[in-house]
């Protein structure tokens, strides 16, 4: 692993938040990796790691912290997870007419990919060279606390929060160990 090489992983890379994340992260000095349901599982044109996967089915995400590692030599000391998932429920303001297996697979996705992300992060960051900055990111929004009244946002809010609660846990939890 060449200690001079700072990589970073964008799992969840649209156009939009993961994009500029990634255009920022390179700017300043990152080697990129960015994983979506649209990777192309080659180099972007603009010099990123694209990787394909659907970050619902959380037993993948362990496979691409270690394609990220092999591909660019070391593994990624900064970890953003921009993926998110929301269902409208099939009857208008009814959130109980949403599947438990839709509300699964968007758990998946908004609270149980983001643990076993970091989970992943911190495995892989015991390969870093002592005294390197480790940073895990999720965006997010006002969800986690606050309710808005909207049943169009069930899954997503439900999973904001449930981030939020570990995600706090971690911060308090790591903050001693160069872990943000």
């Amino acid at each position: 692993m060449a200690a001079t090489n700072l990589v970073a992983l964008i799992l969840g890379a649209g156009p939009r938040v993961g994009a500029s994340v990634a255009k920022e992260l390179m700017r300043n000095g990152y080697v990129v990796a960015v994983v979506s349901r649209n990777g192309t599982n080659n180099k972007t044109e603009q010099g990123y790691l694209s990787l394909k996967a659907d970050l619902s089915d959380v037993k993948d995400i362990p496979a691409i912290f270690g394609r990220v590692r092999e591909e660019l030599q070391a593994p990624p000391s900064v970890v953003v997870w921009n993926a998110g998932a929301r269902t409208v429920p099939p009857v208008e303001n009814n959130i109980f007419t949403i599947s438990h297996e839709t509300l699964i697979r968007d758990l998946n996705v908004n609270t149980l990919g983001r643990f076993v992300a970091a989970q992943q992060a911190l495995e892989a960051w015991k390969a870093l060279p002592a005294g390197t900055k480790k940073t895990f990111i999720y965006t997010g929004n006002i969800m986690n606390v606050k309710v808005l009244p909207m049943a169009a946002i069930l899954t997503l809010g439900m999973g904001k929060s449930a981030t939020s609660f570990w995600i706090n846990l971690a911060d308090a939890s790591y903050k001693d160990e160069d872990v943000r």
